[in-house]
């Protein structure tokens, strides 16, 4: 890897990228009934490279072998599971994704790689 070259824009000139929706965790909030509820922000359509895990390396990543893992490349500041805060959320082709993990490339090469595993099928809201 080049440091400062952003492989992802010459990738997308190579490859199909995909449209995919960002919902950012915005914090929590009491609803009506006085439960607290994870809130996101306004959705967002964002693009990317969307592509499976391969399952002969869930093992090796430490994934749980009876749920299924995408890799999301993006330019987006997308951020995964972490301490005092809920995962932001994909939807993409009507099923909806929780941010694993995020490895942060952003700051050296203009994009990020996210993990993504799913919940299932995305609500209409």
């Amino acid at each position: 890897m080049i440091p400062g070259v952003n492989l992802l824009n010459i990738a997308f000139g190579a490859i199909a990228s995909q449209s995919l929706t960002w919902r950012q965790y915005a914090g929590r909030s009491e609803n009506a009934l006085g439960q607290f509820v994870t809130t996101y922000a306004e959705p967002v359509t964002i693009r990317g490279s969307w592509q499976p895990v391969q399952r002969d390396q869930y093992a090796e990543m430490g994934l749980d072998e009876s749920k299924s893992y995408f890799n999301l490349y993006t330019a987006h500041q997308l951020r995964g599971v972490e301490e005092g805060r809920a995962p932001d959320l994909i939807d993409y082709a009507g099923r909806r994704y929780s941010v694993h993990g995020v490895t942060p490339w952003a700051g050296l090469d203009g994009w990020n790689h996210a993990v993504c595993v799913e919940l299932g099928v995305a609500p209409n809201d």
